[in-house]
């Protein structure tokens, strides 16, 4: 390798953290040439992660890697979202957070090839719905330096979780369970959420569930103003009704 590729390769391993994977698009921005990956990767200073993504030849793709290369480099709007962020804020502690086998992705566009083709131990599981906009989403420290990833916060990612607890989903129980945790929520990002929410069952469960388990912060929540619908609902198989809020319950919630 000549003076000049060694200088560049240099300057990439000082831009590209260990474990990011990195779109070829984004490589050719810094002006890396595919004839300079090329030598790149047949030297071994880079690794290719699928087609159209690298990786520093000294480091292996990991979820977390791939989402920094999705949100940083890439800058997709797609997040971490529902139960996968709740783990990682510590509200689902005890879920086996490094070896869960699946990620959820929440985002509205269509991801772009190079990321779908990532060889990882985890499945990413693409989530569209339900959609807040820019509502509250939050940066927290990845494991790679100073680099941050956007996930929702616990408000949001709770609303997000709730959606996919239906008969042939999530399970109540294990919402409840999570819920029962999240005793700081902030009343006024809750509001705001409900109020942008399309959705009537998550409306409704959520706020089933904040009557079930009346946190602190449970009374500054303006449930009078949000459309809850007329229809019954079912939530679970084989539950009971409940007649606030519509929705089938398990019996054992329904005895409050």
């Amino acid at each position: 390798m000549n003076l000049q590729n060694d200088i560049k390769i240099k300057q990439l391993y000082q831009m590209l953290p260990e474990g990011v994977v990195a779109p070829a698009s984004w490589l050719a921005e810094q002006g890396y040439s595919m004839q300079l990956l090329y030598q790149y990767t047949k030297s071994g200073w880079l690794k290719k992660t699928s087609r159209g993504s690298y990786i520093r030849g000294d480091s292996k793709p990991s979820w977390q890697g791939a989402v920094l290369g999705l949100q940083k480099l890439s800058h997709e709007p797609f997040h971490i979202g529902g139960v996968t962020s709740l783990n990682l804020q510590g509200y689902a502690h005890y879920l086996p957070l490094n070896n869960s086998q699946i990620i959820y992705l929440y985002g509205t566009q269509k991801l772009p090839a190079w990321f779908k083709n990532i060889k990882l131990e985890q499945e990413f599981y693409i989530m569209k719905k339900p959609y807040f906009k820019t509502i509250g989403l939050k940066s927290i420290p990845s494991n790679t330096k100073d680099w941050e990833m956007v996930i929702s916060s616990p408000e949001r990612a709770i609303m997000e979780l709730l959606y996919q607890v239906k008969p042939d989903g999530l399970s109540f129980e294990f919402a409840a369970e999570i819920f029962e945790g999240l005793t700081t929520l902030r009343p006024s990002l809750i509001n705001e959420l409900l109020g942008m929410c399309e959705n009537i069952r998550v409306k409704r469960l959520f706020l089933f569930l904040t009557s079930y388990f009346n946190h602190p912060w449970a009374k500054h929540i303006k449930k009078e103003s949000l459309e809850l619908g007329t229809g019954r609902m079912q939530i679970v198989k084989n539950g009971v009704f409940d007649n606030e809020f519509l929705i089938t319950v398990p019996k054992e919630y329904h005895a409050r």
